[in-house]
């Protein structure tokens, strides 16, 4: 997709609403209890936000569903960081590299950046694509020694509406 047509999507949607999608976009109903299992198995979320010139910028990134928001450890040296500063606007995209599933929804960021507060949402990242989690002391300062930070993405809209297919 040329950078023109990104902008001109990205305006359509704006003006249009979260619910609008080009002709011809696939958009299937999926049951929120299929979303959730599939949102539980390891895989990676793409994360895509706006960079300052207009041209996306996404990112392959393990992440952790609460039920209400995505987790994703990040840190203060990555683009994505003054990405989603400047602009909470995002999209996310959670496909199977082995089948044709997939899951596609916008959604807001930000940022929490008491690490103590949010070391659960830390470990259970770690624990969902089954990396040995360390005493919290020692995650903790780890984590503080890499400069990280949670980015927390809350959906625009309830499951049901998100984009998806392959999941029943």
């Amino acid at each position: 997709m040329e950078e023109v047509e990104v902008r001109r999507f990205a305006s359509l949607r704006e003006e249009r609403g979260p619910r609008w999608v080009p002709a011809g976009t696939v958009r299937c109903m999926v049951s929120s209890a299929n979303v959730e299992r599939f949102l539980a198995e390891p895989r990676n979320v793409i994360v895509v936000g706006v960079r300052r010139d207009g041209r996306p910028h996404a990112t392959p990134n393990w992440f952790h569903w609460d039920g209400e928001r995505f987790h994703i450890s990040t840190t203060r040296t990555r683009a994505k960081y003054r990405i989603f500063r400047r602009d909470p606007r995002t999209e996310l995209v959670i496909d199977d590299p082995t089948a044709f599933r997939c899951v596609i929804l916008s959604g807001r960021a930000e940022f929490r950046e008491d690490i103590a507060a949010e070391l659960p949402h830390f470990r259970a990242i770690r624990e969902k694509h089954g990396i040995a989690v360390p005493p919290a002391a020692e995650q903790l300062a780890a984590l503080e020694r890499e400069s990280r930070v949670l980015l927390v993405i809350t959906p625009d809209e309830p499951i049901e509406s998100w984009t998806a297919w392959g999941l029943d």
